[in-house]
């Protein structure tokens, strides 16, 4: 007996359908991923533009004083000395497993910030250093001319001490900045010193009776019941920000967040899309069965 009609048609049918709204669903992901309406497009200033002195400049992220220039640079001026001195921590203490991995912490946390702070002296018009200071140099000097367990306890104990007064600097920043970039580029620095001084505090090498004790708090005036304001802060009425809403265009790596997921905001999406794939797998099973169940019936006759 002949079948009155070729099942192999709903098959192809099926999976035109299936790659249809597939694609469909992807189309309509790529738009979400993107913002409605063209973000403020990124100015790239000419290097030197963002201010010298006590100069404060707008920028379209905010504006961008003093204390921040001098925070971008000191950023970028202890990548210039403390990656060197992890790379010379791994050729001479090969055999210290925990000074080696205080030194990879110390390449790849500043290979990541290095990014960052030059991403951001590129997008503000910042000029960034390009060789460590005369002490940090000093520093590493100190280093090349150490050996063995002398070496351990130099490269552990500067390290450490420089660590302690950038993570110190980074809150102050982090806590006064009006400038949104300089906001990431002060939490990522933040995050990344926190790291260094946990693994250069795990090789056991850290003297920390010989790091500077904190200083508590200026008590509150009388006055106002509020600290009396220090940098940027005490200059805040002299530099009114009024109007200034600082903007960072979507997608770029200053503005990717973990809340955002694997697949940025289109988690939804890229699910819809696996369940499409997988209902045209059940609907091909099931038309393969038929035509199978259908098959055995025309024998029968």
């Amino acid at each position: 007996m002949r079948l009155p009609m070729d099942l192999a048609m709903p098959t192809r049918l099926m999976v035109a359908l299936a790659g249809c709204a597939l694609a469909l669903l992807l189309n309509t992901g790529s738009a979400i991923g993107q913002p409605s309406n063209p973000s403020t497009p990124v100015s790239t200033p000419p290097p030197g533009s963002g201010g010298t002195g006590d100069e404060v400049v707008q920028t379209q992220w905010g504006p961008l004083g003093p204390a921040d220039r001098d925070f971008m640079n000191r950023v970028k001026q202890a990548g210039l000395w403390e990656k060197p001195a992890g790379e010379k921590g791994k050729a001479k203490r090969a055999d210290q497993p925990k000074i080696q991995e205080a030194c990879k912490h110390l390449i790849e946390g500043h290979t990541l910030l290095d990014n960052v702070v030059n991403r951001a002296g590129v997008l503000l018009g910042h000029t960034l250093p390009t060789e460590a200071s005369e002490e940090q140099k000093g520093w590493l000097a100190e280093m090349d001319a150490a050996n063995g367990d002398e070496f351990d306890a130099i490269f552990a104990n500067r390290l450490r001490a420089a660590h302690g007064k950038v993570y110190a600097y980074s809150a102050q920043i982090r806590a006064g900045t009006k400038n949104e970039l300089i906001r990431i580029l002060s939490t990522q620095a933040m995050i990344t010193v926190f790291d260094h001084m946990k693994v250069l505090e795990e090789t056991g090498r850290v003297d920390f009776a010989g790091l500077e004790s904190p200083q508590p708090l200026a008590p509150p005036t009388a006055a106002s019941g509020e600290p009396e304001p220090t940098g940027d802060n005490a200059n805040a009425s002299a530099n009114p920000t009024e109007g200034v809403i600082p903007t960072v265009p979507e997608g770029t790596k200053f503005t990717r967040t973990a809340e955002q997921g694997v697949f940025g905001d289109n988690n939804g999406v890229f699910f819809g899309a696996i369940a499409v794939l997988a209902l045209a797998l059940v609907g091909m099973r099931m038309i393969s069965r038929s035509k199978k169940n259908t098959r055995r019936k025309s024998r029968s006759y």
